[in-house]
């Protein structure tokens, strides 16, 4: 999580019978989670990836997204460097945004054997600098920063590691009614439908996809569909009444009392404070 008042941040985290993450989630600010030791399964907007020492997930602000212990590996340690638009934006002209930022066109890269122990040590002086508050050692965390998306972005052109393992027959069908969801969100679209597209009972289909995706399955519908709604409060004039139809609402009422469960304030509160044009 980026903590108040902060565009960049780095912590490293070891724990032992951590399940993952309690609820599905997305925000306005990029994660970079780079697993050290463990195994985890991410779900990011539709698609399944899992995850094993030295790999790297890159979320862009904005990626639904869940992370679910994996088989019987329960202690794990990751660094998770999290960095908003204002952080980058700031950096000046001398520093390419879009070249910054390249590597998130890759959701999974894996850092080469030859390189994880100095881009270990390069995590370790960044999170070392960040955690200190004068202004010296801010700027060098930034400059460790910095190295690290350059290092990835060239992991990521030569990376040949797979982005995801084999999957079962279930597991790739979920995937699809995931992808389906995130094409469809402003369709009616119900448990029933999705079963039918997945080849599954409807009570079957429901487990599968808690068991695979770590969301419930209205829990992943309705956070594709107010992430919708967020965007288009962000950048519209659309009255609310109308945001909530667009996204697979028909019932206004009943998309605020979502919106807030989801994004902690009502519809018309988070225009006001994100209001872009």
């Amino acid at each position: 999580m980026l903590p108040e008042n902060r565009n960049l941040y780095i912590e490293s985290v070891s724990e032992t019978h951590s399940t993952g993450m309690q609820q599905s989630h997305f925000h306005d600010y990029y994660e970079i989670y780079y697993l050290l030791e463990g195994k985890r399964r991410y779900f990011i907007n539709h698609t399944l990836y899992d995850v094993e020492p030295f790999d790297v997930l890159l979320i862009n602000k904005g990626d639904i997204h869940l992370s679910q212990g994996s088989g019987s590996v329960e202690k794990y340690a990751r660094y998770l460097l999290t960095f908003s638009d204002s952080f980058i934006d700031g950096l000046g002209k001398e520093f390419d945004k879009d070249f910054l930022m390249k590597s998130f066109e890759t959701k999974k890269i894996h850092i080469p054997d030859a390189m994880q122990h100095s881009f270990n040590m390069l995590l370790h002086k960044a999170e070392t600098k960040i955690k200190q508050n004068d202004e010296y050692s801010q700027y060098m965390s930034k400059l460790n920063f910095l190295e690290v998306l350059v290092n990835l972005n060239k992991f990521a052109t030569k990376n040949t590691y797979p982005l995801l393992d084999d999957l079962t027959v279930y597991e790739d069908r979920i995937q699809e009614v995931c992808r389906y969801i995130c094409n469809y969100y402003n369709k009616p679209i119900s448990l029933d439908q999705m079963a039918k597209i997945a080849f599954m009972s409807p009570t079957y289909f429901s487990k599968k996809f808690k068991r695979v995706t770590g969301f419930g399955f209205n829990e992943y519908l309705n956070n594709v569909r107010i992430k919708m709604a967020t965007n288009l409060l962000m950048e519209t004039q659309m009255p609310i009444t109308e945001i909530a139809t667009f996204c697979g609402y028909q019932d206004s009422n009943y998309f605020g009392d979502v919106f807030k469960k989801i994004m902690g304030v009502s519809p018309n509160k988070y225009r006001k404070d994100h209001y872009a044009i």
